[in-house]
Formats: structure tokens, sequence, C-alpha cells
């Protein structure tokens, strides 16, 4: 299939599918791109994704730049550009979507029917809150692939049709993966128990195996952060933002889920103060703005932020349609690459999610010799006991951490 062909097609469903103007207008300029190289290079316009690919290494040095640990975040997401023209090459469907409130999945009367009996099932189940989320949008994403293939009823599925679905999750994370399969065996399962299916597809989807065994967090080296925060490039729009949010991590000790959920609102820039109502307690936070972290959100606001989007949220995506950052993202590829970027070997460490920078805040202000309970104030915890525990640090070096009130008032 050329490429006329499969843009035509990607360009009806995107309209379709109520994306903007704006994130049209970007897909259509890659194309453009895309569509040059494969007449210069070839002759003509046929395209798959081994084309795809070495459009890549030739217009950005894609494929040695990962190799080499030297490829930028931005430029990982054009790998979402080739291959969503190779889905639908194969396919006919749209997919690697980004399901967002202005272009969210519609199903038809049948599919929306059988989400619903999902739902309810899911609603009856033991399951997290978070696990039932992640299989309702993993359900409903595969439900749109079948209706985008013209399966009218979930009966005319095969392991062919499963199979292919789970092919296009090429070049998402392992993490990424192990979850679409088991939201896809939880749905299939159902699907089998309920009498529509004859066949127990489920049992036939391949599983990855994964260690389940729990990971102690550990605290990171002042020097180790430092060389991380020395490496993001804060000239890009994206480090601008990565650098931001990883200093209200190790700085102020924020949650991951709170940093990503962060509004204008929250900012009361002339007192120099956050104040949010954290999502794991439901407790208000109020801390000061530290001036480092004050100016590098700032800095991403005026001069990195995208301007795509009408959000009051501070931090998106950045790429169209330039939503905020999913619940699903919790921005670990972001720290293991700079992190190779400083030459932080990440097999010997423990560490290596945001949540792993929150407890180094307390580290870090202990280092500061700051007070115990200003510690407990910024991560958030409800009682220095805890932030004992948490920071697993011997009592006498608490104690010498804790000043006078008098101390405190003035210092």
């Amino acid at each position: 299939m050329n490429l006329e062909m499969i843009t035509e097609g990607l360009k009806q469903l995107l309209q379709e599918n109520n994306y903007s103007s704006a994130t049209i207008r970007f897909y259509e300029g890659e194309w453009n791109k895309i569509q040059c190289f494969l007449t210069e290079e070839y002759g003509n316009t046929e395209y798959d994704m081994e084309r795809g690919l070495k459009y890549l290494e030739k217009q950005y040095g894609f494929i040695t730049k990962y190799n080499n640990g030297t490829l930028s975040q931005q430029r990982v997401q054009l790998l979402r550009v080739v291959h969503m023209l190779e889905d639908y090459r194969l396919h006919q469907v749209l997919t690697r979507r980004y399901y967002a409130s202005k272009n969210p999945i519609t199903l038809n009367a049948y599919y929306l029917n059988l989400y619903t009996d999902y739902l309810d099932f899911l609603n009856s189940t033991e399951l997290s809150a978070s696990t039932i989320g992640h299989y309702k949008g993993i359900s409903r994403a595969f439900m749109d692939y079948l209706q985008q293939r013209k399966i009218g009823t979930i009966e005319n599925i095969t392991m062919d049709v499963c199979n292919s679905y789970l092919k296009t999750l090429a070049g998402y994370s392992f993490k990424t993966i192990e979850q679409n399969v088991c939201g896809i065996r939880h749905f299939l399962r159902f699907i089998y128990s309920i009498g529509i299916l004859s066949t127990d597809y489920a049992e036939k989807s391949h599983m990855p195996a994964v260690s389940k065994s729990a990971k102690i967090p550990s605290a990171w080296k002042l020097d180790e952060l430092k060389a991380m925060l020395s490496v993001i490039d804060r000239n890009s729009p994206i480090g601008k933002r990565d650098y931001a949010m990883i200093l209200l991590a190790c700085v102020l000790g924020l949650r991951i889920g709170d940093i990503k959920n962060l509004r204008f609102q929250n900012f009361n820039w002339e007192d120099k103060k956050l104040s949010l109502i954290q999502h794991k307690t439901h407790k208000l936070l109020t801390l000061p703005i530290p001036d480092a972290v004050g100016w590098a959100v700032i800095d991403y606001i005026k001069n990195g932020r995208p301007q795509y989007y009408e959000s009051d949220q501070v931090f998106l995506k950045h790429m169209p349609p330039f939503d905020p950052i999913g619940n699903e993202n919790h921005m670990q590829q972001q720290l293991v690459r700079y992190m190779r970027k400083a030459g932080i070997d990440q097999r010997t460490k423990k560490h290596s999610g945001f949540h792993s920078l929150r407890h180094s805040a307390g580290s870090m202000l202990l280092e500061m010799e700051t007070p115990l309970p200003v510690i407990t104030d910024i991560l958030g915890h409800s009682d220095s006991d805890v932030t004992a525990v948490y920071l697993k640090t011997d009592l006498q070096k608490l104690a010498e951490c804790v000043l006078s009130p008098e101390e405190f008032c003035h210092g």
C-alpha cells in the first residue's frame, strides 16, 4: 500500500475521532517528510515498517542514537508516527491512540453493551481500583480495534485477531505490553465465562514471565542527583519539563501522581507557596517553593509548555494532542534515560522511578539539617516516627537535625 492511500485513510480516521486541526497538521507534516524520503530513496511511495525505520535513521539518526543512548525523548516519540502508518497499512485501523477527552473512543451499540457488562463484572471483583482502571482502558481499546476491523460480533474473533492486536503494541515498554496482555486475557476469560466464546483464547495468549518480588526503595546519593540533573537538556521543551518535575520530586518530595496533577492555581507565586490536596492521603499540603524549583517551573511554563491544549494542568505531553500526562505514565523511562546519560549504572541500583526521588528528598533535607517536623510536613506523613522509618536512618542522626523552636522560627 502506498503512503498516499495510508495517510488519506488515517486522516479520515483522525477527523472522525475528533483529533484537533493542530494535531492533524503535525501528522501531515511528518507524513510529507516521509513521502519525500520514499520518493528520493526508492522512486515510489510504497510504505512498510522497514522503510519507516530507515526514514527515522536518515532524518534523525534514530537507530544510531538509540544504540548509543543519546536519543532524545522527543525523537523517541516519532516512532509512534511510523508505527501508526504501519498499523493502518496492515489493519486499516487507527491504533497507538491518545485517549483524550477531546477524542474519546466511541463504541457502537453492540460493543458498548458488551463493555458495560464487562464493567459490571469488574466492579464485582476484588481487583484494585487501579487495576480496574487499566482493564477498562485495555478492553475498550481492544473492542475499538475489533470494530475498526469490521468484526461485527465478538464470537467472530480468532486467535490471529488477538495476536494481531497485540502486535500493534510493538515498541512499547515491557511493562506496558505485560499490562496489556494481562488485560486482554482477563477480558477474554470473561467473554468465555459468559458463553459468548466457545474457545478459551485467554489460555492461548502468551503471558510474559515477570518477577513479582517487592523492591525496597533506596535513596539517591547527592552526587548522583547532581549528575543526573546536569545531563538534562534544559534548552529543549521536554528537558525543561523533566527538569522541573524531577526537582519537585527530589527537593519537595512530591509524589509523581501529585506532580502530574499540578494546576496553575496550586502555585502562589507572590507568597512562594505551593498548595495541593494529595491524591494518596486526601490531605492539604502547603510547601514553600525554593528558588531553584520555582524558576524551573516558570521556565517550563513560559518557554517549554505546549500551547496547543486548553488545560490548566501544568505538565503536558509533548506529542499531539498535547494532553496532560496520563495516570499510567509514571515517567520512569525518562529517569532511566537520564541515568544512562549520566553514567549511572541502573543494574547496580535499586532506584529508577520517581518514587525513589521522593525518598531522596528526605535524605537531602537531612543533609541540609532540616528539622524533622519540617521533613515530616514535606513528605506528607502523619508523624515523625513514620518519616524515620521511611528514611531508614538512625535516631541519633535525626536528633542531630532537630533544631530548637527558636532556631526553626528564625532560621
